[in-house]
């Protein structure tokens, strides 16, 4: 991995440590354990993590509720059985919810990793550079991510003939993912294997002169999506393409097939909405990653359309992940 770019925290073992300071007879949130990693977009996870982790009887997740003091789901199906470890813990549980006024603890000590990488990205937001490209590179390349299993990723590397659209060469990685998914930090998700991929590209004398990253650019809460951060620690330039708006606002009602419109962000221009064709009423989403600007990626994702939803690098390197995904090892195409 690059030193540019750390090793991710180990979220689930800082959310274990979180749970063991939960004690008898008290309960907690997913959202206040998400508070305690450091943000509370978080919850979502934690409420994934409750009902899918690695389980054992000296496991206290039962003592993880819902807003309000829901009960939630239970790993040790039926409901009665988290009802039942509560109430013999001393924790009243009334019509399948808990007082939590009484019951509720949030008194965690943490270090708070997601606030740690809030930092990473606004010192990435500061290092990415936008500014105009004018020539239309030959060949464009693309990268996708694809999870067979949630700790499995692969990676794919797609390099097409932009005049044709033709892929003329691709390879790809898989690698354990241990970093969950968590909305507006997806960087530190994929980046370690996009960079595993990048190393095999440069030593193939493959990489193109302008990538297409599946993941948002400026275009991101905190302007350092995907293709933004890998952009700048790669040092590329990236085009970030999403097929969902990740941030900010646009009306995409009524859009004909190779319209595009605005995407506003705290009062500013940072992406477009194009519908790719007549078949597709959903549009892509384009942003700036790094070293170009908002018309010259429009303007490449334009041709490299060929019909299909997707500009051809980024649909091949989804079908190929895809396909090592269900693999152990890949064709070459």
């Amino acid at each position: 991995m690059s030193k540019s770019f750390p090793s991710p925290p180990d979220l689930v073992e800082c959310l274990r440590r979180l749970l063991d300071q939960v004690p008898k007879g008290r309960v907690t949130t997913c959202g206040e354990l998400a508070e305690a990693l450091g943000n509370k977009i978080a919850a979502t996870w934690v409420g994934y993590y409750s009902l899918h982790h690695a389980h054992d009887g000296r496991c206290n997740c039962h003592r993880i509720l819902r807003a309000g003091g829901a009960l939630g789901g239970y790993i040790e199906e039926p409901i009665k059985n988290k009802i039942e470890k509560l109430q013999a813990e001393g924790v009243a549980v009334r019509r399948g919810t808990v007082d939590l006024e009484r019951f509720g603890f949030n008194s965690f000590s943490s270090d708070r990793p997601l606030e740690k990488l809030r930092a990473i990205q606004k010192t990435i937001r500061a290092k990415i550079v936008v500014r105009p490209r004018r020539r239309i590179p030959k060949l464009v390349g693309g990268v996708d991510v694809s999870y067979p299993m949630p700790e499995l990723g692969a990676a794919a590397y797609a390099l097409v003939e932009t005049e044709s659209g033709r892929l003329v060469w691709s390879t790809s990685v898989r690698r354990r993912v241990s970093f969950p998914y968590i909305s507006t930090f997806l960087s530190f998700r994929e980046i370690p294997i996009l960079l595993e991929l990048l190393d095999a590209v440069r030593s193939a004398d493959r990489l193109a002169d302008v990538l297409l990253v599946d993941g948002g650019g400026v275009l991101h809460h905190r302007r350092a999506g995907a293709a933004s951060h890998l952009g700048v620690i790669a040092s590329l330039p990236t085009v970030g393409v999403t097929k969902k708006l990740l941030c900010g606002a646009v009306d995409i009602d009524g859009m004909a097939p190779g319209e595009s419109r605005p995407v506003l962000h705290q009062e500013k221009i940072l992406g477009v909405a194009l519908r790719p064709t007549s078949g597709s009423r959903r549009p892509i989403f384009i942003s700036p990653g790094h070293r170009v600007d908002l018309e010259f990626s429009e303007r490449l994702v334009r041709r490299l359309l060929t019909g299909r939803r997707l500009p051809e690098p980024l649909y091949w390197a989804d079908r190929i992940s895809r396909r090592k995904g269900r693999k152990k090892s890949a064709r070459k195409i």
